[in-house]
């Protein structure tokens, strides 16, 4: 009676829960709003809490459990759950206000379902009072198993709202009980399905249902009570710790069960047939939970561990390897033989008996010997498997990628102990191939040429296959291999006649040369310049032209074709910039996340997003998105779009306001352009002309030089069999250049000799250049692989992290960032690294790589074993290739990452890129990583969350040469000085100053301190001892704080080869009387970039002795008293003067300002008298004889006056909010090279100024100067 009531009741709630589901897809965005999404996933919460209360209640009412309470309150929650079924699914009617009701909605039912809470309790009591051994039946039904997988839900979806109420109750807890309860579930699943007698699974099936019922109780009890006082809750805490106890009791009990029971499957000599879906989840659940206790045997790094390091990891990545194929890649098991298949049942079962008895083995001793000796044989099974399924997919027919990857399957055969019977034939199979591999690859350029070798070549390709087959169908006995010795035998003598008649021919080798034609020029962009002049004008003519409405303009084509640079010409054309108030670029890429699009998108509206943007969700950003553009005439360009969703999403945030806005997109597909916008035929790129990919071959090898007469014809002949493809064409430029012209020729007949696709073509190039590459720079483009798809790539960053890697080799004379800088140069000029930006001052400052090459390279690190990339959960869940992995490259959330359980001891990089999560700040556990890789030289944690304190774990690591950590962290501890090696140190951190400990002097390896969001405070080092070490090799250090003190000299002299300085001065907290206001840094003479902050300065005068070498200056919150100073800074190539303050005299007059006499300045100097104007009056003496830029930025300045030539070498001027200004000097760029001034949100005065300028220029015949308006002020 009580269980058929029960299922009414649960049959009921199915349809409740459903429709909260089907709420979301009546208004999406209104649902993502906070109070709605929140309250959603309460009222699913408790629901879901009440139904597992229920099939607990049916399962042991089945077994005789009754409680008087129980009709009653089956009758009253019928009715509750009918009524509310309705009431949502009412809310999914047309008609219905959804906003107005569904707050109402929610309330009522918590408020029905929280006057519950007291029976549950009370019944949930009487059901553990009923649950003991005595009581449990020694099988395991469906029943039970739907119970506890319900449960299992629940112990995941109360972690975070309790934590928002009870940061102690941590999660950890509660995960560490969901996996003991899930590991007995799917032990007793598992060894029910393998047949092991009932007698032995009586204790583990009993504790499953015990130690189930109390986790339910306590599960239900956290949640509606969690709102209890501080007594309460400790005592919540204590019973959950009592339960995890209780658990770890029962497993030490049930082990000897567990491994009794595993043991007497495979001692009955009975493979369990496993081919039905339901069987490969109950294995590879088991497989799971085995996964989770070896982390746990892993982690305890017992004597036993130590000794078999390498056969324990082996062991994990095997079980990680069965988990994938079980759960995540079915179709791979699936095409196995059946055979293959039920030894997939027999490995898991061994690896039970295996970790189970690791795991009993709390001390590390030694293991039984039939299992030690078990060990070797288990690891050979999964090696087998792994081999035959990685047969199921061939790399197709290309010839040479067959042969290898069969090779490499041969080899791997030849090892296992247990095919020694088949052991010769396999490694004759093998020298065969290998001898026939050599052929394939003297004969690969003319094989489709001649009949002959055409057949021949398709004979190998058969004979391959044909083993391929053999080692997949598991026939590996030695008659299995006869019939293709014999082929074989055939096949080898035609080959050898084959070799001697067409092999002398291809050992023709186009002779190299170091010389790099374009080496030393930084082509920005490569192909931007040219080609597609007639595409660029009608797509610029479609976007600043048309309907005042926003429209939609679509580019598609092939990669490689050039549509991200055409999309640049258009983003970047002064017209465009002129005319649009607004513009911002993303990538959106095959692989993305909606929050970090967003992101991007804010970023580029305005770069100094504040951090507190990335803790936003996605529907608050998309609103912030939507406010920004409001209002304004905005340019959107989304480039690179794979599919319409991320578009249709995007869309969402792009106000029309009938200002004319503009989105472009790319895109290689057709179709999803058309879908964007169907009133509207996209615009079909088209390949190069022949004279372009002609004028585009010249350009690149010879930028600043005619291209020489004689080298004409073969150079148009190699532009013609480029194909029209652009990206082609620079690759081979980049390969030509590394040739002696001598062996264009050869090499031009080679591309001819070509018949492929023109994708395929522009991957076989890549594979030529990548061959021309030396070895000391192959790493170094690899790594540029590992960057996230379509990002610009920080070129300090890349150089560090090859620096650190120790790719760049040391010469005489230099330092290694020069070295490294030229190894960069060197990649740019072989066209396989684009540059994107550069530095202001000379050299590159982004860099970015093109997807097909970015394609290449991560395929080829993955060849030879240089990094691996990992994408998203899925990525972390089925990676199981740890052992060899040296290098690890992690795009995902956060919270994948700290669940990855990576166990990867040898490995000596990791880098994480956040991939929906923006910059995260919910607290990362992810000790894990310091406590396993000990042998990390780079460690880049720059977008993972470490919390408030610094993990003093770091320390272990003591072969880092780079560390990027991330956190609220107020101070470093002195235990950082354990890193010696450490070479780079890179601190995010949120709030307040970091104190920086003494010991830091003691880094003496460090080059570059590099702390942002905050200063880094050394204070408790400004008594500076003599003793304390010189940081000799310390060229960059940003952001650092100084104290206008004795001390600030002393610390500035502990690091004289600074390069690179960015500090914020500061007043002292116990100023010294009569202390000198002198700042002196003229002793640092290979200070080549300054950024001086002196906001936290009193308004008194300071005094500033710069070194004369200077080549690059900011100012922040300055004086104008300091001009003097920088005008004898006669190396300056760069000067940027942001936020001023007013001085006591409203005008400055570089030939005066020297004598303004200290005394003279009084408490108004810093801008009392508001009222006056703030002038800049050059006289015809000051001269900056080397600037080239020049910016001024949110300055009071009212009139900028000059009456000479002060700026012969000015290239550049930027005014960024100078609201006041009037007057600029009329004689600018009257004789230097001015090419542009770049107006950024400044009233329309301002840009009138700058076009007078610029007539002035015209008039004298000067007709290059642009006139860029980023924003305008309305």
């Amino acid at each position: 009676m009580a269980s058929s009531s029960i299922n009414s009741v649960l049959h009921n709630i199915k349809p409740l829960l459903d429709n909260i589901d089907d709420l979301a897809n009546i208004d999406p965005e209104l649902v993502k709003k906070e109070k709605y999404n929140e309250g959603l996933k309460i009222v699913k919460l408790e629901s879901k809490l009440v139904r597992t209360f229920l099939l607990c209640a049916r399962r042991w009412s089945l077994d005789g459990w009754k409680d008087a309470r129980l009709e009653a309150f089956l009758s009253s929650l019928q009715d509750a759950v009918l009524y509310h079924a309705q009431a949502f699914c009412v809310l999914t009617e047309d008609g219905i206000s959804f906003s107005d009701h569904l707050d109402q909605a929610i309330l009522d039912f918590r408020a029905k379902f929280s006057s519950f809470d007291i029976e549950i309790s009370t019944m949930y009591c009487s059901l553990r009072a009923f649950v003991v051994p005595s009581n449990l039946s020694a099988l395991i039904d469906e029943v039970l198993v739907e119970f506890v997988d319900s449960l299992l839900e629940n112990l995941v979806d109360v972690v975070s709202p309790i934590e928002a109420y009870d940061r102690g109750l941590h999660k950890i807890k509660f995960e560490a009980l969901q996996e003991k309860l899930k590991f007995l579930k799917d032990f007793v699943l598992f060894a029910t399905w393998q047949g092991v007698e009932s007698s032995l699974l009586k204790d583990p099936t009993a504790g499953l249902q015990a130690v189930a019922v109390q986790a339910a109780d306590l599960s239900y009890s956290c949640w509606f009570d969690r709102l209890f006082d501080k007594k309460e809750c400790n005592e919540m805490h204590s019973m959950i710790s009592e339960l995890l106890q209780d658990i770890k009791h029962l497993h030490s009990q049930f082990h000897e069960s567990c491994i009794q029971g595993l043991r007497s499957s495979k001692l009955s000599g009975s493979l369990q047939t496993l081919n039905l879906e339901k069987d490969m989840c109950i294995v590879g659940d088991f497989a799971d939970s085995l996964t989770g206790i070896l982390w746990e045997v892993l982690n305890r790094n017992t004597s036993f561990v130590v000794a078999k390091q390498d056969q324990m990891q082996m062991l994990y990545d095997g079980l990680r390897f069965l988990r994938t194929i079980l759960k995540r890649q079915q179709e791979k098991f699936s095409g196995l033989h059946q055979k293959m298949m039920d030894l997939v049942g027999a490995a898991v079962n061994e690896a039970g008996i295996l970790i189970l008895s690791l795991s009993a083995n709390e001390t590390g001793g030694g293991l039984p010997k039939d299992v030690d000796l078990g060990f070797s044989d288990l690891l050979q099974k999964i090696k087998l498997i792994r081999l035959v399924t990685s047969t199921l997919k061939s790399p197709g027919t290309n010839g040479l990628g067959l042969i290898k990857f069969l090779l490499k399957n041969l080899m791997e055969l030849a090892e296992l102990d247990f095919l020694a019977h088949s052991k010769d034939k396999i490694w004759t199979v093998q020298k065969d191939f290998v001898f026939l591999g050599s052929v394939f690859e003297k004969i690969a350029e003319q094989h489709n040429k001649h009949e002959k070798l055409k057949a021949f070549w398709s004979h190998v390709i058969e004979v391959a296959n044909k083993v391929m087959f053999v080692i997949n169908s598991f026939d590996l006995s030695p008659l299995s291999f006869d019939s293709i010795l014999e082929e074989l035998l055939l096949i080898k003598t035609e080959a050898l006649e084959i070799d001697e008649t067409y092999g002398s021919e291809a050992q023709k080798v186009v002779k190299t040369s170091n010389y790099v034609s374009s080496q030393g020029i930084i082509p920005v962009l490569n192909n931007g310049a040219v080609g597609f002049k007639d595409e660029t004008e009608r797509i610029i003519n479609q976007v600043r032209h048309g309907s005042e409405k926003l429209d939609i303009v679509s580019i598609v084509g092939m990669p490689g074709l050039g549509k991200t640079t055409l999309a640049q010409r258009v983003y970047r054309d002064p017209s465009i910039i002129r005319d649009f108030h607004i513009r911002a670029w993303c990538n959106v890429s095959q692989v993305y996340c909606m929050k970090d699009l967003l992101l991007e998108l804010l970023r580029g509206i305005n770069p100094d997003v504040s951090k507190k943007y990335c803790d936003m969700d996605e529907q608050d950003l998309a609103h912030k998105l939507l406010n920004s553009l409001q209002r304004y005439r905005y340019f959107i360009v989304l480039d690179d779009i794979w599919d319409i969703d991320a578009c249709n999403i995007l869309k969402r945030s792009f106000p029309d306001d009938k200002k004319g806005s503009r989105v472009l997109i790319t895109s290689r597909q057709y179709e999803v352009a058309s879908q964007v916008e169907p009133d509207r035929e996209p615009h079909r790129l088209r390949q190069f002309t022949d004279d372009e990919s002609w004028d585009l071959l010249q350009k690149m090898l010879f930028p600043t030089e005619p291209y020489p007469p004689e080298l004409c014809t073969i150079g148009k002949q190699i532009a013609e069999n480029c194909g029209g493809l652009p990206l082609t064409v620079v690759i081979v430029a980049g390969i030509l250049a590394t040739i002696e012209q001598d062996g264009w020729k050869q090499f031009a007949e080679r591309m001819s000799a070509r018949n492929v696709s023109l994708t395929e073509q522009s991957m076989n190039m890549l594979e030529l250049s990548y061959r021309h590459v030396p070895d000391y720079l192959k790493p170094c483009l690899l790594y540029a692989g590992a960057f996230p798809q379509g990002q610009e790539i920080p070129i300090q960053r890349l150089l560090r992290l090859w620096i650190a890697e120790g790719f760049v080799k040391e010469v005489e004379q230099k330092k290694v960032e020069e070295v490294a800088e030229d190894y960069m140069m060197d990649l740019i000029g072989r066209s396989l690294i684009i540059v994107s930006k550069q530095r202001s001052f000379g050299g590159v400052k982004t860099c970015r790589v093109h997807d097909l090459v970015r394609e290449f390279c991560a395929t080829k690190a993955k060849e030879e074993n240089f990094f691996q990339l990992l994408h998203g959960y899925e990525g972390l869940f089925t990676f199981s290739e740890s052992f060899n992995t040296r290098r690890l490259c992690i795009y995902s959330k956060q919270e994948h990452f700290e669940k990855s359980r990576l166990f990867c001891p040898q490995i000596r990089c990791l880098m994480f890129f956040s991939h929906g999560d923006g910059y995260p700040r919910k607290y990362s556990d992810s000790l894990f990583i310091f406590q396993i890789c000990k042998l990390l030289r780079v460690l880049d944690l720059g977008q993972v969350f470490l919390g408030e304190n610094f993990p003093t774990e770091i320390e272990v690591l003591v072969e880092l040469r780079y560390l990027a950590i991330r956190g609220m962290m107020q101070s470093i501890p002195s235990s950082i000085a354990n890193l010696s090696n450490l070479e780079t140190f890179i601190l995010d951190v949120y709030l307040g100053d970091v104190m920086l400990p003494e010991t830091i002097w003691n880094m003496t390896n460090l080059r570059h301190l590099c702390i942002s969001g905050s200063s880094g405070d050394i204070s408790l080092a400004k008594d500076v001892h003599e003793n304390f070490s010189i940081l000799y090799n310390l060229s960059t250090f940003s952001n650092l704080l100084l104290f206008i003190d004795p001390s600030m000299e002393k610390i500035l002299r502990k690091f004289p080869n600074i390069r690179r300085l960015k500090c914020e001065l500061s007043e002292p907290e116990d100023p010294v009387p009569d202390c000198s206001r002198i700042v002196k840094m003229n002793f640092l003479s290979q200070l080549e970039s300054l950024s001086l902050s002196l906001y936290f300065t009193e308004q008194r005068a300071i005094q500033f002795h710069f070194p004369v070498n200077l080549k690059k200056l900011t100012l922040s919150d300055f004086s104008w008293s300091m001009i003097s100073v920088i005008e004898e800074l006669s190396n300056l190539e760069v000067l940027k003067l942001l936020d001023d303050r007013a001085d006591q005299g409203d005008i400055w007059d570089a030939s005066e300002e020297e004598e303004i006499p200290e005394e003279e300045v009084g408490e108004d100097f810093h801008g009392e008298g508001a009222d006056e104007e703030i002038r800049w009056d050059i006289t015809e003496e000051v001269e900056f004889p080397k600037l080239r830029i020049l910016k001024l930025s949110r300055l009071n300045i009212v009139r900028w006056t000059g009456s000479g030539d002060h700026f012969p070498r000015l290239q550049k001027l930027i005014l960024e909010q100078c609201w006041k200004l009037k007057e600029i000097p009329s004689c600018l760029g009257s004789n230097s090279p001015l090419e542009m001034i770049e107006i950024r949100w400044c009233p329309p005065s301002v840009v009138s100024l700058a076009e007078e300028v610029k007539e002035g220029q015209e008039e004298m015949g000067y007709e290059d100067l642009q006139i860029l308006i980023s924003a305008k002020a309305e």
